[in-house]
């Protein structure tokens, strides 16, 4: 259930921080030991310097303090902790103006195991 709600989030932050006629894709992969689930958007990107932050609690871009978008800034720490927490890792390609993709790596025993 909170695996659900982490990837949920992914996927809601693309549609949140991407324009109307722009793209969200989601992809998964699996090696023999691993799968791989990437959330890629053609949103408004995230600065270089902000990109080691945005796992942390309460952090929130300078783009995203406004009000249209909402939030508390707990989304992607909350995505984070479920991630580590299943023993898998996540991590951030983006640049501004362009887009981001979130890459998150799951063992594949903890999905065999019903994520728990």
């Amino acid at each position: 259930m909170k695996f659900t709600l982490a990837l949920s989030n992914l996927i809601e932050n693309a549609i949140k921080y991407t324009a109307n006629g722009g793209e969200v894709k989601v992809t998964l992969q699996s090696d023999l030991q691993d799968l791989f689930i990437s959330v890629q958007d053609t949103g408004i990107g995230i600065a270089k310097e902000e990109q080691s932050k945005i796992f942390e609690r309460f952090y929130r871009t300078d783009k995203t303090r406004n009000r249209e978008t909402g939030g508390t800034g707990l989304g992607l720490a909350i995505t984070y902790k479920t991630v580590v927490m299943h023993n898998g890792a996540i991590q951030v390609e983006s640049e501004e103006g362009i887009g981001s993709i979130f890459t998150v790596q799951i063992p594949l025993r903890h999905v065999w195991e019903g994520g728990r």
